[in-house]
């Protein structure tokens, strides 16, 4: 890694690559992927990693935001880069980590460097640890993705403290997920063995688990979500597993429940924190309460605050969750508009998330503030009808959302992806899941707008709901 990683960096530098400038990377699991990562740091370049699924217009509009001076990609995104990067009108240099002859290729550029250059070499120094060092996006589920800038201090704030994955670990989000940059990172940090997975499919997922005896595993919630509706638990012997991290978004309790009686072997732990925190806020252990997200880890703080009044709230009592670490980002790059509404003038971070803390100090995350439902007697939490009908058979994924209403101003409305025909007796109807949410929450949580079957959930490439694209198909619906 260090040979390869090296010599890397000595030809970024040959060409022109200054402290500063930024290095997209975008490409699934391998063993170079780390290379111009890691490059990228020995020269105080910043390093920016893209989802595959990123092409088309938000490619362009992240290359126009960020200005690289250089991408490595796969064989099948060149063209698509190269389009992007004629678009821009400015030099990018192209490198492919594959064997196209049209463009430069990984393997080759590092094969200009003379052995005396590698084995002295010496990385260059940055003049202060608040120096960017990656740029990472946001997931877009809400709106466009903005590039959040995190320092060095961050990184290596987040790397000194608890392991994330620890030993014989394997992680199938991909680099364009900060927790995949961290888990890069971590096992040459801690001395551990690192499987890098495939793209995450349930049968095969077992199956390496199975094949490696994989001690820690992260997977997102829908990852998860996916694996309990499927017989794939069942088929392959996990008993080595002791760790199951997740994170991302809300992982249900249906969900959980399912997974525990599947692997009760495992810890599964539940990660709060997003990418302006630089990774995780609160964590869970042995003792926490099963829906909570954990409690804050060291040198952090955090306060619940009403959105309407701004008044500071005690345990138990439901706002808008104010977040400060010292691993939080500096700003989003180059949008300092949106660093404002974000970041106030003491440090603060207003995550968009509503939740409390309990008398115990645990942290318990209920919903994304923009997604709540505005209906007559009170908001409704788009949550809490989402986890009763994971908890029906005939469901794979939901998405609740709220659909606009000429007199209850808006109404719930539930996307659904009902569960493989093979796995069930009959397939569920829409009656059906609007009489079951009836018959387990309050009046004013039913599903008024109704259930809408889609084939797949719309979402980002962090596997997030695109809540905006389901929130415009209602809307669309209601007019009808």
């Amino acid at each position: 890694m260090r040979d390869r990683s090296v010599r890397c960096a000595l030809w970024m530098k040959a060409n022109g690559l200054l402290p500063g400038d930024v290095v997209m990377i975008c490409d699934h699991h391998h063993l170079d992927l780390a290379m111009p990562c890691l490059a990228a740091l020995y020269l105080g370049a910043i390093f920016n990693p893209l989802h595959v699924e990123v092409i088309g217009e938000d490619l362009y509009r992240m290359m126009k935001i960020t200005t690289p001076k250089m991408a490595f990609v796969n064989e099948e995104l060149a063209g698509i880069f190269a389009e992007a990067i004629e678009k821009m009108t400015v030099d990018i240099k192209l490198v492919t980590f594959g064997r196209r002859t049209d463009f430069l290729q990984f393997e080759k550029i590092i094969t200009e460097q003379k052995i005396d250059e590698v084995q002295n070499y010496r990385c260059t120094p940055i003049k202060s640890s608040n120096e960017t060092a990656v740029i990472v996006w946001t997931s877009g589920s809400s709106g466009v993705p903005k590039g959040v800038a995190l320092p060095h201090s961050a990184i290596l704030g987040r790397l000194k403290g608890p392991a994330v994955y620890g030993a014989n670990a394997l992680n199938f989000t991909s680099l364009g997920w900060l927790s995949e940059v961290l888990g890069m990172l971590e096992p040459i940090v801690i001395n551990e063995t690192r499987f890098l997975a495939p793209t995450f499919e349930e049968y095969t997922a077992c199956a390496l688990i199975e094949k490696l005896r994989t001690v820690s595993l992260f997977l997102s919630p829908f990852m998860i979500n996916r694996l309990v509706r499927s017989d794939a638990l069942d088929m392959y012997d996990l008993s080595s597993l002791r760790r199951i991290v997740t994170g991302g978004c809300t992982l249900s309790v249906v969900s959980r429940k399912a997974l525990k009686k599947k692997v009760p072997h495992a810890l599964i732990v539940v990660i709060y924190g997003m990418s302006e925190t630089g990774g995780a806020f609160s964590v869970q252990d042995n003792e926490s309460k099963p829906t909570s997200n954990g409690v804050i880890l060291p040198n952090r703080q955090l306060k619940v605050v009403d959105p309407d009044t701004g008044r500071v709230l005690g345990a138990n009592q439901m706002g808008e969750l104010w977040l400060k670490t010292c691993s939080r980002m500096k700003y989003y790059w180059k949008n300092p508009e949106a660093t404002v509404s974000v970041l106030d003038e003491d440090g603060w971070l207003h995550s968009g998330d509503l939740g409390y803390y309990d008398e115990d100090g645990e942290i318990f995350v209920v919903d994304r503030l923009k997604d709540l439902i505005s209906c007559p007697e009170y908001n409704v939490c788009p949550a809490d009808i989402e986890n009763v009908l994971l908890s029906h058979p005939g469901v794979k994924e939901v998405a609740v959302v709220a659909m606009p209403h000429p007199v209850d101003i808006e109404q719930p409305i539930a996307f659904v992806v009902r569960t493989d025909a093979s796995i069930v007796d009959k397939q569920v109807t829409e009656q059906e899941l609007i009489d079951f949410v009836a018959a387990k929450l309050p009046d004013g949580k039913r599903l008024r707008g109704g259930v809408r079957f889609l084939e797949h959930l719309p979402k980002t490439s962090t596997d997030k709901v695109r809540r905006r694209e389901l929130r415009e198909l209602a809307r669309r619906i209601a007019l009808t």
